[in-house]
């Protein structure tokens, strides 16, 4: 006891006198004691440790109980059917972990130790009431469901006993309280490699371990708690009816023991059906129900004892209920009654009850305790605990006690309340004095009913959630009634023209916009333009975000109906009447549906049904998932650390010190760790080593991986296959099951899984296997069979288990199969989820619900989710956010919604202020990544300023500080201008970008500003605000710069790739805006092609996973580019910063566009107009509209600083024409000469031709 007390002491823990149980070393049992730290009871397991005796395999059995309690800690649905860990540590002396049970101990223990000492034994000895029975069941209901949720992670028990389950010793408020612990045997189905070795869970190695036997050890246990001879429920051959007369338990009671232990089928029209949860929990919930029925034939009779002593008088309510009655009975009697009058007090309150009062389940005012309460005819009666023993301070709801109550109900008795109706009868009366001496003399002559039925109805109507839980999940739910809203204003109302079909047999169908009042009001509501501009810019202007080609065609705009008849069009052209009318040409490979109204939409309305229905079943899985809300809604105060080692082996030395801190940071904590990753730092490098180190210490380990694009995915599965496919890793990979979720187009119907491909290639070895061969069943034959060779839904079950049973798993965040992961309730080791910063905070539930260990990596000062301007703008305005609630109610396809909005919509329509709550929440979490590292800051910060160090604060998340792809002059830009400086360049990438000769794969043949050596060029162009001769700037379509285009044609004239490289030099043109991606994409495109029109660019290639040189900054996030030319297109004299700079005042946007390039970044664009706008936000910092664009100020001094000390080479346009025009003047003069020669030439030729 003094080792336990020397390492517990140190971390606070004060420790009971003795043990609950001891210890037993050859078998692995640890020692089991209580303990308090700072009041609150906890329950420690301690494995002592033996000097100078190897205690590895005892390490062994600790972690893996650790690593079982961290695990199912983070799985949907768990509650507090697990006892939770909250610390756990390995000292001098031994192992432990300290569980959180809530006073909860051992059932062992209880029925050993407990019995005794009170007045009246535990319940757990009265089992043979009804009312007793159905508290029993309830409990084995919620053991039921922890095994379940064990066997549903491929995890067996293997040692489910009476010290394995867990309960309160002293009556409460709640009798239904089993909890499961002991994890320390359970191992993973079908490999045993997480099972301690070493020591055995008993003598008989050759015992078999299957679900079956974690349910008959429970079938066993039933039976000891309910004083069921074991023997007696194995023998079939004696009377069951004798067994029932003698145990005084009902047929199904022992039916369902004698199923569980293995000897009778669960159900006797189905002897085959194996046990499961599903199965074992509906009979267990009959049960209950059948001893219901019994109970209920005579109304339950609760004990309720009045204390009738004369308090002092309160002042304020809640008054001494004796009080209370002393005053109603002289106004109706004109006489005071005294405390000996106790027959007058119980008369008056029998009378007072006698018109079936109701009972109120209420929280107080303050919603710090929840109150139960009797409404009379006059009176209120607040029902507490009994005080059995003032002297052992022995409290139980076998009896009610009222001491206070009310003259009449306060406001809030109404607010958060549940109620149940009691009738007259159901309430008898007595005296404390009176109650205690039957409670101790003749127990049986109470009612046998406890008042914590009561609670368990109320239990069963009542939102368990937290004011901070209930927030989240209406914040999330007004996020995804957004997003809903925003679906429907895409569908834009049309009529049909014209439809007519082609001579290749397709359909050529013409639209035109019509006015729809549903539509117009949605949009006004929302603050977007009419639909038929909306419509215009999509199809004509190209303003969309992303460019649509594919559309569809549905009857309309409430998104009701999933399997409606919707026709995929295709947009072709536009006309214009000679009334200015536009018409859109679309074809159709299938004749038009007819509707009685038409609407167009984007893509496919089926993928955005999928997509909205997906988000919104994560939301609905989040209301189960107690753990994961709290951890999204204070993750610092539910960190834990784990006790992994991190050897700092070769591939921890390959990382540069900021990883190598991550990494060891990212591995000791729990259950969330975030990762800030600046451009260029090296995230996958990162993700790699973690995965190694993973399967280092946990062969059989499983980790998600998600990231939003498809790219990405792509890019990290090829990276970790890459590592793993190495000398030193080959074996680790052969052995591990890799599937990729991987999507060919945007339909994810036509998604090619990875996971298909795999469950034939099974099914094939199948077929070629003896097993197969020597089978006589030719059912299970043909049915194999017909799962290889039919569609791919016939391989769905072996899918399935597939990715259940998958090391590693690779998809986009919101794809089908992390939907199915979820709906089967698949658990992984790890979730790693890249690109966080760019995908919203429901997106991100899929991935989050999927593990207890998650990781987070992305950049919020980097580009932001889609359409997230819009989102907060309807999230910060009360009329908007209600508009968009009432929208919400017309829409009746229930499977977008999900029912945890349903849920919400159908209470009380909220008040503004309660509006207002819930756009502040839903801000919070609608970019949930940049909330959680921003709150992460701002902590650290503050314990900092409280402190003076943040040595021993426990971190949730760090930035990667040393970047390896830019050219340290760019690099010093991105670090000043956007990351205060905290990013630095790697000493060995200094030291090759600084090397001589220059080491960059390309180079310029003019002019000589361009040939330098700098990093930065910008090619200026003139201000149209300054220079006179400027006409022409940027232009409309939204936007183009023409002479900008001009000028990058002419560079790339003049790019020359270098001789003798490895590799073609990757070069990417980036612009901010849509329309001049395309005028530059077009300006490259060669028209002839045996043309030697820029034939240079054909050393060059593409950027990886891009088909063209020329993207937008948004499709280029997470791609580079050995160099980068950029055009900024704006340049004008507009009034207002936004319409004057548009994306260039958007710091996310340029962070990426200013990021790319390695060894050169070349900028096109007007610097004058740049250098202007950055004076006048210097000037005018206090004008709302230049909150948050400080940036381009920092960007213009780090430009101005480049410029004095040569790493900004300034080159005016005039100088690229200049050259270009001599060039063209050099080329005819050169050809001038030539032909002259060879007309003289000509001339002196002898006639007879020699």
């Amino acid at each position: 006891m003094e080792e336990l007390q020397k390492d517990l002491l140190q971390s606070g823990y004060e420790i009971y006198d003795s043990f609950l149980f001891e210890a037993e070393p050859n078998s692995g049992q640890p020692n089991l004691i209580s303990a308090e730290k700072n009041g609150e009871p906890y329950l420690i397991k301690y494995w002592p440790r033996t000097p100078d005796v190897n205690d590895d395999d005892l390490e062994d059995i600790w972690l893996h109980e650790l690593r079982q309690l961290h695990r199912l800690k983070g799985y949907p649905g768990v509650g507090d059917y697990v006892s939770s860990l909250v610390d756990s540590g390995k000292g001098v002396n031994g192992f432990y972990l300290v569980l959180d049970t809530q006073g909860r101990l051992p059932l062992s223990n209880i029925l050993e130790r407990t019995a005794v000492l009170k007045l009246k034994p535990h319940w757990l000895k009265r089992l043979r009431t009804p009312d007793m029975r159905i508290v029993f069941w309830e409990n084995i209901l919620r053991v039921v469901k922890a095994i379940e949720l064990l066997h549903a992670q491929g995890l067996l028990h293997r040692h489910l006993d009476s010290n394995s389950l867990l309960s309160q010793s002293e009556s409460n408020d709640n009798l239904i309280d089993f909890q499961l612990t002991g994890f320390e045997w359970s191992i993973r189905v079908p490999t045993l490699t997480t099972a301690p070795i070493g020591i055995s869970v008993d003598n008989n190695s050759s015992t078999i371990y299957s679900f079956a036997t974690d349910w008959a050890d429970l079938g066993m246990l039933i039976a000891n708690l309910l004083n069921l001879a074991i023997d007696k429920v194995q023998d079939l051959s004696g009377s069951v009816g004798d067994l029932v007369e003698s145990t005084g338990l009902m047929l199904s009671e022992i039916g369902m023991i004698r199923a569980l232990v293995g000897i009778m089928p669960m159900q006797a029209n189905n002897p085959h059906s194996a046990l499961n949860g599903d199965l074992i929990e509906r009979t267990t919930k009959a049960i209950i129900e059948s001893l219901k029925n019994i109970t209920n034939k005579k109304p339950q009779v609760y004990d309720l004892a009045i204390n009738i002593n004369p308090d002092a008088k309160s002042i304020r309510a809640p008054f001494p209920i004796f009080f209370l009655v002393q005053q109603k009975y002289k106004e109706k009697h004109g006489v005071t009654i005294s405390n000996d009058q106790t027959d007058e007090v119980k008369k008056f309150i029998y009378q007072d009850l006698s018109d079936n009062p109701t009972l109120l389940f209420s929280t107080t005012q303050n919603k710090a305790e929840k109150r139960l309460l009797i409404k009379g005819k006059q009176l209120i009666y607040q029902v507490e605990s009994f005080l059995v023993n003032p002297k052992t301070q022995e409290y139980t709801w076998e009896i009610g006690t009222c001491q206070k109550g009310y003259l009449e109900p306060a406001h809030w008795m109404y607010q958060e309340k549940t109620t149940i109706d009691l009738r007259s009868e159901q309430i008898k009366l007595y005296t404390v004095p009176e109650a205690r001496h039957l409670y101790r003399t003749a127990p049986g002559d109470l009612s046998q009913t406890t008042w914590n039925t009561v609670y368990a109805k109320f239990d069963e109507d009542t939102d368990s959630k937290t004011p901070e839980q209930r927030s989240l999940i209406q914040g999330l739910a007004a996020c995804h009634l957004t997003e809903i809203s925003y679906a429907r204003a895409e569908i834009f109302p049309v009529e049909i023209l014209e439809k007519v079909m082609v001579e290749d047999g397709t359909w050529k169908i013409k639209f035109a916009s019509i006015r729809s009042p549903d539509a117009e009001a949605l949009s006004h509501s929302m603050g977007l333009e009419a639909p038929a501009a909306r419509l215009e810019k999509k199809l004509i202007k190209n303003e969309g975000e992303f460019e649509t080609i594919t559309w569809s065609l549905v009857g309309n705009s409430f998104l009701a109906k999933e399997d409606e008849n919707e026709t995929v069009i295709t947009f072709q052209e536009y006309e214009t009447t000679v009334e200015d009318q536009l018409i859109y040409v679309f074809n159709s490979r299938t004749a038009p549906a007819n509707f009685k109204q038409y609407f167009i939409a984007p893509e496919s309305l089926q993928g955005t049904f999928r997509q909205l229905g997906r988000r919104a079943k994560a939301l609905d899985t989040l209301e189960t998932h107690a753990e994961l809300m709290n951890v999204l809604i204070h993750p610092q105060q539910n960190l834990l650390t784990t006790q992994d080692s991190v050897p700092e082996n070769e591939t921890y030395q390959k990382l540069d010190e900021s990883k190598q801190a991550a990494f060891k940071k990212i591995l000791r904590t729990l259950p969330m760790y975030l990762v800030q990753g600046p451009p260029g730092v090296g995230k996958t490098h990162l993700v790699t080593s973690l995965i190694k180190q993973v399967f280092e210490q946990e062969p059989d380990g499983r980790v998600l991986l998600t990231a939003q694009s498809h790219s990405t995915v792509q890019h990290l599965y090829h990276e970790i296959d890459t590592a793993l496919s190495s000398q030193s890793y080959a074996s680790t990979r052969d052995e591990l099951l890799i599937i990729r979720c991987s999507k060919q187009d945007k339909d994810d119907e036509n998604e090619t899984s990875d996971a298909d491909i795999k469950a034939k290639e099974y099914l094939g070895r199948l077929l070629a296997s003896d097993l197969f061969k020597r089978s006589k069943s030719s059912e299970v034959k043909s049915s194999i069979i017909k799962m290889l060779d039919g569609v791919k839904s016939k391989r769905y079950p072996l899918i399935n288990q597939l990715l259940r049973s998958a090391n590693m798993v690779f998809s986009t965040t919101n794809s089908e199969q992390v939907e199915r992961m979820i709906r089967d309730k698949a658990q992984f080791d790890w979730s790693i989820m890249e690109e966080t910063g760019k995908v919203t905070g429901i997106e991100l539930l899929s991935p989050l619900l999927l593990s207890h260990r998650r990781l987070m990596i992305g950049d919020h000062k980097q580009l932001p989710p889609y359409r997230s301007t819009e989102t907060r703008a309807i999230l910060s305005d009360v009329e908007k956010l209600r508009t968009v609630l009432q929208e919400s109610e017309q829409i009746s396809n229930s499977r977008i919604k999900g029912e945890a909005v349903k849920s919400m919509l159908d209470e009380a329509f909220p008040t503004d202020e309660k509006i207002r709550e819930m756009g502040v929440s839903a801000m919070r979490n609608l970019m949930l990544f940049e909330t959680l590292v921003k709150d992460e800051q701002g902590e650290t910060a503050a314990y900092q300023a409280a402190f003076g160090s943040t040595t021993s604060r426990k971190a949730i998340g760090s930035m990667l500080s040393v970047q390896h792809r830019m050219h340290p002059d760019i690099a010093d830009i991105i670090s000043e201008v956007f990351y205060s400086g905290g990013l630095e360049t790697d000493r060995q990438k200094i030291d090759h970008f600084l090397s001589v000769p220059n080491p960059r794969p390309f180079s310029f043949t003019s002019p000589s500003e361009l040939k330098s050596s700098a990093a930065v060029v910008w090619i200026d162009m003139p201000d149209v605000q300054t220079t006179k001769t400027m006409k022409e700037g940027d232009s409309l379509p939204r936007w183009h710069n023409k002479k900008e285009a001009e000028v990058v044609v002419e560079i790339l004239k003049r790019l020359r790739a270098s001789n003798g490289v490895e590799r073609k030099p990757k070069l990417a043109i980036l612009s901010p805006y849509a329309e001049q991606v395309n005028r530059l994409t077009k300006a490259l495109t060669k028209q002839d092609p045996a043309s030697r029109f820029l034939s240079n660019l054909d050393a060059f290639s593409k950027p990886d996973d891009h088909q063209s040189f020329c993207s937008t900054v948004d499709g280029f996030q997470g791609s580079e580019a050995d160099i980068v030319v950029v055009s900024l297109v704006r340049n004008n004299d507009k009034g207002s910063l936004r319409s004057a700079l548009g994306f260039l005042v958007d710091e996310r946007r340029m962070n990426v566009l200013l990021s790319r390039a390695r060894y050169q970044l070349v900028i096109v664009g007007s610097l004058q107009f740049i250098r202007a706008w950055a004076e006048k936000i210097n000037a005018t910092q206090n004008v709302p509209e230049h909150k948050n664009s400080e940036f381009l100020i920092r960007l213009v001094a780090k430009l101005k600083q480049y410029e004095s000390n040569g790493k900004l080479a300034v080159v005016p346009w005039q100088s690229i024409y200049t050259t270009g025009v001599r060039d063209i003047q050099n080329k005819a003069s050169k050809n001038a000469t030539l032909i002259k020669e060879l007309t003289t030439s000509r001339r002196n030729k002898p006639k007879d031709g020699r």
